[in-house]
Order: structure tokens, then sequence, then C-alpha cells
């Protein structure tokens, strides 16, 4: 249902239905309006108090789309550009996790990678806890209570995942991350679009990230509509294969000319298909999951085989997907390989630069921020 959700509010499924469909989620998407501007309203006019974390700096990384932007390997990307510089930790909400659930945050990593499985935490924090073995991540919903716990660890700054409406905690910089395929979200707030609150909310960041762009044009043309809502610098980042690895361990070389089946359970499977395809794989079919969602065994095993039965060399998934297939996953007459991705900086590279320094320069700081931003 998901799937076919988001296949019809982006103009994916057409016909009567889809119509009225999308004609009858206007009035939800009123409704949904109404509610986040009053919540705004009342952090912006002092109503509703944030609370500011013993820390010196506090980052967020989130979006105003639900779903699909590229948040995760933004925080991966920061992270690792700041964890040789100041003592951090990051906190994750673990959507759709065991740990969203619990009165206290788990600490999932002290430096020595994930201390806890995929299936208590989600997969996201996994991820990152898997890529940033030193750093020091907790999963929870009360990220007033992780942000006290990590500054008692001796955090020196504290990265949001996800932290965009997450308005209850304060922080010094926003980060703001934007899918270059589709930066406003259908143009409609949820439910008739995707869509976490206005454009104009962009004026709250300090920067923003355009992920999966193409070339220079599409980073400028994109970068100047954003120009209208916010004065704060735009960068472009273009998501690349890092390696190939089987579930095994095994590397694979390359995928170009190859033929492959695609699997995933993630916000913007098309992004994923892009990089696939810039690959040089031929695609032979695809089993697409909704977001966060696991493969079941007898689903993957019937994937593979039709897969197999194309000619397939490789099913192949995310990074996202292989940590929820660990010690779990079935023997398959077409091997599973899964993607380690890499964002790499392709415009706005001083930009980026500059906010790596000054985030430096406010962890470094002595005192906490008087007036952080809400």
């Amino acid at each position: 249902m998901e799937r076919t959700y988001l296949r019809v509010i982006q103009g994916k499924s057409h016909g009567l239905a889809a119509w009225f469909l999308k004609l009858s989620l206007h009035p939800l998407s009123w409704i949904y309006r109404i509610v986040v501007f009053a919540r705004n309203k009342a952090y912006d006019c002092g109503f509703f108090k944030s609370y500011a974390p013993n820390v010196p700096a506090v980052v967020s990384v989130g979006n105003i789309v639900a779903g699909g932007t590229g948040k995760t390997p933004v925080t991966i990307l920061l992270a690792k550009n700041l964890l040789d510089r100041i003592p951090l930790a990051i906190l994750s909400r673990g959507y759709r996790s065991h740990a969203e659930h619990l009165k206290t945050p788990l600490r999932l990593c002290d430096g020595n990678g994930p201390e806890y499985p995929v299936s208590l935490c989600g997969d996201e924090p996994y991820l990152i806890a898997e890529n940033l073995p030193s750093a020091r991540i907790f999963v929870g919903r009360d990220r007033k209570q992780a942000a006290d716990m990590a500054a008692n660890q001796g955090a020196k700054l504290v990265i949001l995942d996800d932290g965009m409406q997450h308005r209850q905690v304060s922080r010094d910089f926003d980060i703001v991350v934007l899918n270059a395929n589709d930066p406003f979200g259908q143009g409609y707030l949820l439910p008739r679009g995707l869509l976490r609150e206005e454009v104009s909310s962009l004026k709250r960041a300090s920067l923003v990230i355009l992920n999966h762009v193409e070339d220079s044009d599409q980073y400028t043309s994109i970068a100047e509509r954003i120009a209208q809502y916010t004065s704060a610098p735009v960068i472009g980042t273009e998501v690349n294969i890092e390696s190939l690895e089987t579930i095994d361990g095994e590397q694979v070389e390359s995928l170009e000319g190859k033929k492959i089946g695609m699997f995933c359970g993630i916000g913007a499977p098309d992004n994923f298909e892009r990089t696939l395809l810039k690959s040089g794989a031929i695609i032979v079919d695809k089993l697409i999951l909704s977001d966060h969602k696991r493969a079941d065994k007898q689903s993957l095993l019937e994937f593979s085989e039709h897969c197999q039965s194309l000619e397939a060399e490789y099913i192949v998934c995310t990074e996202k997907d292989k940590v929820k297939l660990i010690n779990d996953t079935p023997h398959l007459p077409v091997p599973i390989v899964w993607t380690k991705i890499e964002l790499e900086v392709k415009e706005g590279l001083q930009h980026w630069k500059d906010f790596i320094k000054k985030t430096v320069i406010r962890a470094k700081s002595d005192g906490i921020t008087s007036k952080r931003s809400t």
C-alpha cells in the first residue's frame, strides 16, 4: 500500500482512481499545513521551549521532505570529517525499531562498533555504527535524555540524525538535505505530497545539501530555486559506489555489463536504480520494499530464482538492506551483492570546508551557546 500511495502522489500511476485519491488528499494536506504552521510558530515565538544540551555544539541533519533524501550518508560524511578533531556523539531515533519505544535511550556504540543487533536498534543506526565504529551513538525517541547521556560521557558535539522537525532540542547548525530529483516533495505537504513542512522552512538552514546531483546545470538550476527561500550556502553531492561485496565478504570488481536483479527497502529506490545504471549494470528485475522493511527469506528465494531464469549474475541491494540480512541469509541460486557507497562533494566544496571549520571552532569553544536556534 505504501508503494502504491507513493506511485500515485509522484504521478507514476494514472487513471480515475489515482486522480480521485490525489483530490481526496488535498483537505488532509490543508489540515496538516495548519498544524505544522502552528507548531513552528509556537517555537518561533517562544511559546514552546527547546532544550539546550550541555555541549558546546549541536548540529542537526534533516530534511523537509519525507524519506529518501540521503540523510544517513550525510550524517556519516559529516561525522567522518569531525571524528578526529572533536569528541562527538550521534543521536538517532531508531525509526520503526524496538529501541524507539524504550524509556531510556540505547547506547548502541561506544567506540567499538555496534553493541546490539540491528533487530533491536534499527537499520539506519546500525549502519551508522558499522561505518563509524569509533563514534558514540545513542538510539531512542527521547533525544533530550540521549543528549545528556552523550554530554556526561564527554561529547563536545552532538549530531541529531533526522533532526529538522525535532525542535524540542535546540541546535547551533541545521543541515538540510534535499534530493535533486525531487527537492520539494511534489510541491505539496503530506499526505498529498511529501513535504514535511513548507519550503519556506529552509530559512532555518545553515547549510543545504543537494544530494544525487547529476551535473552542474542541474545543481545551478535547483540552487537558484533554493535561494528564494534561504541565504544558506548550497552544496551538491553525488553518490558513488565505493565497493561491491557478497554477503560472505568476497569482493566484486564491477557491475559493468552484468545482468542483475535489484532489491531494496529504502525511501527512494529510484535513486538506487540510477546509481546501479550509472555503474553499467543491466537491471532485469526489481523487488521494491517499503522503507526499513526487511526482505523475508521466501520472497528473496523466489526473486533470486526468477532472476536466475533471466540470466542475472547477482541480486544487488543497498548497505542498509545488507545490515538487515546479517546472520540470516538463505542460500540463493543467484548470490546477493551489496553496494557500499560514498558521497562526493561535487559542487560548493569550499562551502563544505567552511562549514566543517565553523563547526569545529564552535565545538571547541568553552561555553554553551546562549541562544541556539530551534
